[in-house]
């Protein structure tokens, strides 16, 4: 009897173990990948200007806050590393597209859809692999997740040598929460960039 008793008492905390386990599930981590041309001597820069025309894809009106969020965020993160930022005319120019939620949206159509987004290097998708598509009869759907991508691009010869993807959704209702995610994802990106 007190057998029993142990073994259902054991089962009973197996099971809540492995529902509080489930409950904790936190998200995925982002996926982060760089690609850079190797023989590039990072040293020999010592200043940066951000581009004048990022595209930010977002689906709401808040666009030049999370554009002062962004400059302000890859700021840092570079004269952190080293460089200095100047307004115009650096050594490096860093050009950026960010999408900072997801979206769905649909095509009355059944071909595949091919995003058309190309940075200095080739096609930003590329990098992360092709973006999930499915069919649903007469209709081709792609679902977006959050990604930010940015360019080094050495300004004298205009050439990328540096490109890094983030993929994971960049936003929250809450400003604080939104200045944090962001000053994140660009942190992780820029984390490969060598310093000078």
């Amino acid at each position: 009897m007190m057998f029993a008793i142990r073994r259902h008492f054991t089962l009973l905390c197996a099971a809540l173990g492995l529902l509080a386990l489930a409950a904790c599930q936190t998200t995925p981590p982002p996926k982060v990948q760089a690609h850079y041309n190797k023989a590039v001597d990072f040293s020999q820069y010592q200043s940066f200007s951000l581009t004048d025309t990022p595209e930010l894809l977002l689906y709401d009106d808040a666009t030049a806050r999370y554009r002062e969020q962004f400059d302000r965020a890859i700021i840092e993160a570079l004269e952190k590393k080293g460089y200095q930022h100047v307004a115009s005319g650096g050594d490096l120019f860093i050009n950026y597209r960010a999408e900072v939620d997801n979206q769905l949206e649909s095509f009355s159509n059944a071909i595949p859809i091919t995003p058309d987004r190309y940075g200095y290097y080739h096609s930003w998708a590329s990098l992360y692999g092709p973006l999930p598509q499915e069919r649903e009869g007469g209709n081709t759907r792609i679902t977006y997740t959050g990604a930010l991508n940015i360019d080094v691009v050495d300004r004298e010869k205009n050439q990328a040598i540096w490109q890094g993807v983030y993929q994971q959704k960049i936003t929250s209702d809450q400003p604080d929460d939104r200045q944090r995610l962001i000053d994140s994802a660009v942190k992780d990106v820029l984390s490969n960039l060598p310093r000078r």
